[in-house]
Parts: structure tokens; sequence; C-alpha cells
């Protein structure tokens, strides 16, 4: 499971400024995701930004306090550079639709586009791709909002809602009132393949209800069948936790708890993220692997291209000659 933070975006972002032509003079963001990239970008730059919509509007995007060099007097219209940025390209057609906006508008003959992160297949879609990632792919910014959560196995206190307070008999998870009406936190907007949770299986209907009152979807509600939390222990909680992972054939589970998200990754040898620590957590023996992995991978891609590289290099000489 190849995992990107937004600190990993930040830093890519940083390492690839000199990439960005000198003269942008505009920075858009393609909404949601992308507004993240766009105004990390227009701030190390310090440029005017705006969205897609604002594009067609003429409108900016407020500056604060910052002083930006003709700020008061710009006019999206004047802009003679204009960089559209998205967070990643994956099927492409967010980056289509936007490139079909930009060109009704008619910025097209001076608009670039930059993508941070791309799938393998289509990293051509973007004049800049900082970053081509491999499937599976996860972000810390989206992946509460993305289909691959059907495959996905997560965790629920701490998660999907906040854990009970330290006044609460036994951490509020008997506590009928948490029970109900426990603070949502990270509410996924797509189906859950998933829950994997120790609350004891008699809380069942109590939780059952709490996720339907919140549009919570998922195909699969695994609980603790023990009588009571009196009995437990961590060594419990990871193999109970473990053996729901391993069973369901999930591609990552999503933990709360920075010890247990350790100890299940050690147990089953499968990537487990912990949303705590923000880490994304394997084994280091699969650890070593993928990376031997990517490794061959990239010579592969090297092998590929020498063809084409050799070919590039001979093609001036042969003009030359003839």
């Amino acid at each position: 499971m190849n995992y990107r933070s937004v600190a990993d975006m930040n830093e890519l972002i940083l390492r690839n400024l000199d990439q960005i032509p000198a003269d942008v003079d505009l920075v858009v963001g393609v909404p949601r995701s992308g507004l993240l990239a766009a105004t990390l970008i227009s701030l190390y730059l310090n440029r005017p930004l705006t969205d897609v919509q604002g594009l067609g509007e003429n409108r900016l995007l407020g500056k604060g306090k910052r002083a930006i060099p003709g700020y008061d007097e710009a006019s999206i219209q004047d802009a003679r550079k204009i960089l559209v940025v998205d967070d990643c390209i994956s099927l492409g057609t967010e980056i289509r639709r936007t490139k079909q906006i930009i060109d009704r508008l008619g910025f097209a003959n001076r608009t670039v586009y930059l993508a941070v992160f791309s799938f393998p297949e289509n990293p051509h879609l973007a004049d800049f791709t900082l970053q081509v990632v491999p499937r599976p792919m996860c972000f810390q910014w989206s992946f509460m909002h993305t289909p691959e959560l059907k495959g996905y196995c997560l965790d629920i206190d701490g998660l999907l809602c906040r854990e009970a307070g330290l006044e609460q008999d036994d951490g509020g998870i008997d506590d009928e009132d948490f029970l109900s009406d426990a603070t949502p936190l990270f509410l996924p907007t797509a189906e859950v393949g998933w829950l994997v949770t120790s609350r004891l299986e008699k809380h069942r209907e109590a939780t059952e209800a709490w996720l339907a009152r919140h549009r919570v979807r998922y195909r699969e509600l695994v609980m603790l069948d023990v009588p009571s939390h009196e009995i437990l222990n961590e060594a419990l909680h990871v193999d109970f936790k473990a053996s729901a992972y391993r069973r369901s054939g999930a591609s990552l589970l999503i933990e709360n708890s920075p010890v247990l998200a350790q100890r299940i990754a050690a147990k089953t040898g499968l990537p487990v993220m912990c949303m705590t620590s923000n880490r994304m957590i394997a084994n280091q023996d699969v650890e070593r692997w993928v990376g031997r992995i990517n490794h061959f991978k990239k010579l592969l891609r090297r092998l590929r291209r020498a063809p084409r590289s050799l070919f590039n290099r001979l093609r001036p000489h042969q003009r030359t000659i003839s």
C-alpha cells in the first residue's frame, strides 16, 4: 500500500518548485483536493489563487495580510500564464473535465497543468507530474471518500467517532449514552468493506443505530463476542483484529491505536495505517520485498526506455550525415 500524507505532498512540492515556470502569475486549484496543493504552491510562489469556478467568474481568493505584487489591480483576464493544480490524476476524468472548462473559458493557450501525484497510466495528462505512485495508493486527505474503502477494514472508536472520556466506566465502551451519542469524527462517504471494532457483540444494536444515524455504509460489522470487557487484554484485542483482518481479505486495515497498529501489522504481515500517528505500518519483511520489487520495476522502466534513448542520441548524427 503506497501511502502519502499531507507532509509528503508538502515536501514534494517544495523539492520541485523549480519545475514550475517562473512566469506563472495565477494558480488555480481543482476542487477539492487540488485546492490543498494549489494553496501551498500559491503561498510559496506568492501568486494569486482561485478555483476553477472562480476562473470563470473573474474572482480571486482573498490574500489576507500578505502583500502580493499587483494583486489589487489584478484581473484574471490579464493573467499571462495560469497554473492549474490537482492533487492526483487517477482515471483522468477530472483533469479532462477541467480542461474542457478551461477551453470554453478561452484560457487554453495560456494554461499549464500540474499534478502532484499520478497513477502510472496517466501522468501524461498533466504538463508537470511531480511523482508517479503505483497502485494501490492511499492519501491521508481523501482516504475516507474513496471507492477503495470497500476493500478496507476500519476501526470505529477514535476513527469514525471520538473515543470515550476517562470519566466513563470501562473507557466508555460499555456506556450506553456514549454508544448512542458518540461525537462523529472521520465519517466515510463511500461504502466500507469491514468495520472491525473491539466493542462487544451485545452492543451491536446500539452501534448499528449510530452508524445508520450518521449514514455510514458498510458490508460487515465485526464485533468482539465475549461477555465483558473486564476479561480483555491487549493480546486479545490484537488477536481479534488480526484474525478479522486476515479473514476479510482486505487490502488495508485502518486503526486508531499506534500500539495495536504495530502489533497487528507484525502478526499479519499486512499493511496497517495508524490514523493517530499518521503512519503506514508494515511487516519489515514485507517492506523489504516491496522495496526490492519497486527497485526491479524501476530497472525494467529504464530498460524499456533504453532503445528510445539510444535512438534519440543517434538521430542528430543521422541528420548531420544526410
